[in-house]
């Protein structure tokens, strides 16, 4: 959602009208493919461009190194919808959050075929689902770019539970939640669109519990380590026109997840493209896409001067746009999104834990999150 977020209630009705195609047959006299996938595999969600629609499921196998693009449509005859925000499996269904859409929808890992959906209809506040947590298998929460609620529901049934108020104030449209982390029963969640607020909720009570401020704008990305402490980068806000926000000066914190209290505040370079943060399996070391891909140890105070995997560059030496990171919580891979320009077909690259490129395979447009089955 980077190149179009900051687009206002204008863009509604047309979101609407996406809405209304996405939960149609968009291709009459297609037929649905069956598919039946192997035990292990990696989703690549594609967010598309913002109100075209061209949001895509890709499906790849690291055994055979084989990629199935579109699988979602090729398996419903109906397209996926409108920005494609994230993706999460729990017990052999995959959850993908089709933010301006107003959709989420529930697919069966192996076949892809739709088991359920929720749609902002069916719901107290949601308007623009960002990212899925999972408390149990019939509780959920969803984040949501402009209500200031997050959503609990039942993944199992696809229903509406509850709205938590955020009680945070509305800045030029948004009052956004973003990416959950948890740890014990307090769930931490990043406020992006101009804010500097990570909020904590209170899974047991479904409540706002406290808040932690940034010195920074913008928190984009967190994750949790081996130790119990989260990692959150921010962008900075963006400070490149007059109707921008923020310095554009991304910071790196390590945050002790049980006390709340900030350890280290560092700065990074100005941010091209996407800042993201992912650990490896056991939760040891750090990776941080920041124009380019860093890695560091948890024990570590301070960023590595040099990338641990660079992007690549187009002829006219100008670097692509890393977009998203994912590592396979059982080998360790790494998988890279490279968006190109934001306007053709993606590139996912896949490396060895140390760096080594495996493979690389073309898919949707703007390829952003993974999900590993």
């Amino acid at each position: 959602m980077q190149l179009a977020r900051k687009l206002q209630w204008t863009n509604k009705l047309l979101a609407a009208v996406v809405l209304l195609a996405a939960c149609s047959n968009s291709d009459p006299g297609t037929e649905e493919e069956a598919f039946n996938t192997s035990e292990r595999g990696v989703f690549v969600l594609c967010e598309g461009n913002f109100n075209a629609g061209n949001a895509t499921l890709s499906y790849y196998d690291p055994e055979t190194r084989e990629v199935q693009n579109a699988v979602f449509q090729r398996a419903n005859d109906r397209r996926l919808g409108d920005t494609g925000q994230s993706i999460s499996l729990r017990g052999g269904t995959a959850y993908i959050a089709v933010e301006n859409s107003g959709i989420i929808w529930a697919i069966d890992a192996s076949t892809f075929r739709v088991r359920g959906q929720m749609t902002t209809g069916q719901t107290e506040h949601m308007t623009n689902p960002r990212y899925i947590h999972f408390l149990s298998d019939h509780k959920a929460y969803v984040t949501d770019l402009y209500a200031p609620y997050v959503t609990v529901f039942n993944p199992q049934s696809m229903t509406f539970i509850a709205s938590i108020s955020t009680k945070q104030p509305e800045a030029f449209g948004y009052s956004s939640t973003e990416q959950m982390v948890q740890y014990g029963h307090e769930v931490f969640t990043n406020c992006w669109s101009y804010s500097n607020k990570l909020l904590i909720l209170d899974s047991e009570h479904d409540v706002l519990a406290d808040s932690i401020t940034l010195s920074s704008w913008q928190p984009k990305s967190m994750a949790l380590d081996a130790r119990g402490k989260l990692w959150v980068v921010t962008d900075g806000g963006y400070a490149t026109d007059e109707d921008s926000f923020g310095d554009n000066i991304p910071h790196l914190y390590r945050i002790d997840a049980a006390s709340h209290r900030i350890e280290l505040d560092q700065t990074l370079d100005t941010d091209e493209s996407s800042v993201q943060l992912a650990t490896n399996p056991e939760g040891t070391v750090l990776y941080l896409i920041n124009n380019d891909v860093y890695r560091m140890g948890i024990e570590d105070t301070h960023l590595p001067v040099r990338p641990f995997i660079s992007a690549e560059r187009n002829e006219r030496g100008l670097r692509h746009k890393l977009y998203g990171i994912g590592v396979d919580p059982h080998t360790g891979e790494i998988y890279v999104a490279d968006a190109v320009d934001f306007s053709q077909s993606g590139v996912v690259r896949r490396y060895t834990a140390e760096g080594v490129l495996i493979d690389q395979f073309r898919v949707g447009i703007n390829p952003n999150g993974f999900a590993f089955k």
